[in-house]
């Protein structure tokens, strides 16, 4: 009877010819109906080949080969693959967190085959190594470079070197671009809270346009307090590349406005100033930065060293003679650079000395000079002869190139307004 209601409810789905021969299954138990013969439900069916894509991630102190023993693949396998890639790329020294691309297909549990792995060796190449029909091979492709100009435009909220790296400005150019400005500006006092910046750089980038490393900066723009110093970088007809405004005057002076790179004045140039130690009116013909012990101290233009040694109430004391009768002097010094002597020539920024608090001191500062025709002047209001002019004839070329440049500085800066939070826009 049970038969018989199972074969009538069955018809619909298998002809009752073939139901003699059908096997039923659960997890435990197998039961045959009728006897066996070779039919549908019987005949095992071969499965497709997956394909397996997996990417993995070189950890410290790892190489390719922890890669491979991570991959799935079998061991023949993998050192064929280790033997394939030694003539492509050195084992031994690849960097933690490369990624690897690997993909196989798998038409077999635990049987891959048509490896493929791949991998970036640095900016220029990328190694892909392959494993199919049990043969290894290895293939290096190469990739272009770009050099590019990119614009960096922002203002001051924070710092200088917090608001430039967050506009774009790689941070390996934050020192030139502060050097550039050197003869114009005192960053320690000067900078502001509002003041804008605009940078034209050139940078390298890769296929996927990934910085690789930046270039010189070609223009830069700084407005302090409302005041704009431009400074653009050009070669004349001669070959001779230097910093000029835009109006073609060369931006280096003869002397830097500050001999030290971190300090803050502990006091300024005063002809009837109270001596803090002696403790009489005595005239101070120079400026103070207090730094710590150690601080560079660099020569502030192209010289003939004229004096090293102890100075009286100066301590340690450097003093160089630089063209149009300018001197200046660095007293309170700890020691000197390496070998600096009398009769040395020095070139501007040329590292002389290191701040100290040797003589009449109160401690670690800078004690700078400078002199002028025999006068001593402010060191921080003077001023100094700039350097070249551009010739006529490089004028026009040069003034065309300062248009395109504002230009694309004046597209960048509508770009950064449009952006802005609507509650920050001007």
């Amino acid at each position: 009877m049970l038969y018989r209601w199972f074969a009538a409810s069955a018809c619909a789905l298998v002809p009752l010819t073939a139901f003699a021969a059908l096997t039923l299954h659960d997890a435990h138990t197998e039961t045959s109906i009728g006897p066996r013969a070779a039919n549908p439900f019987t005949t095992h069916t071969a499965l497709p080949p997956i394909t397996v894509e997996r990417t993995l991630e070189l950890g410290r102190g790892e190489t390719l080969s922890h890669i491979l023993a991570r991959s799935g693949l079998t061991v023949s396998q993998q050192q064929a693959m280790l033997q394939a890639a030694k003539g492509t790329t050195n084992l031994s020294s690849m960097k933690a967190g490369t990624e690897f691309t690997l993909s196989y297909t798998e038409s077999a549990a635990y049987q891959p085959d048509d490896v493929k792995l791949s991998f970036r060796e640095g900016p220029t190449e990328s190694i892909h190594l392959a494993y199919a029909g049990g043969q290894a091979s290895a293939k290096v492709q190469a990739h272009k470079l770009e050099k590019v100009h990119s614009v960096a435009v922002g203002h001051i909220a924070n710092s200088l070197y917090v608001d430039a790296t967050r506009a774009g400005l790689p941070a390996a150019l934050i020192k030139p671009f502060t050097e550039i400005f050197a003869w114009d500006l005192d960053y320690t006092r000067d900078i502001h809270p509002g003041d804008t910046f605009k940078v034209t750089f050139e940078e390298v980038k890769d296929d996927r346009g990934n910085r690789v490393k930046s270039g010189r900066i070609l223009a830069a723009s700084f407005t302090v307090k409302g005041k704009t110093q431009q400074a653009f970088w050009f070669e004349d007809s001669y070959g001779r590349g230097d910093y000029y405004n835009e109006k073609g005057e060369g931006k280096r002076k003869l002397l830097l406005r500050t001999p030290l790179e971190v300090y803050r004045i502990s006091s300024g140039f005063n002809l009837h100033r109270k001596h803090p130690v002696l403790g009489y009116t005595r005239a101070h013909k120079g400026t103070d930065f207090a730094a710590p012990t150690g601080t560079p101290v660099k020569a502030s233009g192209d010289g003939v060293v004229t004096y090293v040694g102890r100075h009286g109430g100066h301590g340690n004391f450097v003093k160089i003679k630089h063209a149009g009768g300018f001197e200046t002097a660095y007293a309170h010094l700890s020691r000197y650079a390496k070998g600096l002597r009398k009769g040395q020539k020095v070139k501007q920024g040329q590292v002389v000395a290191y701040v100290g608090s040797t003589g009449v001191s109160t401690g670690p500062h800078l004690h700078y000079e400078v002199i002028q025709s025999g006068r001593h002047v402010n060191p921080m209001s003077t001023k100094l002869p700039t350097g070249t002019v551009l010739a006529s004839k490089d004028k026009s070329r040069f003034s065309s190139m300062v248009a395109s440049i504002t230009t694309t500085w004046r597209k960048a800066l509508t770009q950064l307004a449009d952006n802005a939070p609507l509650g920050k826009r001007g």
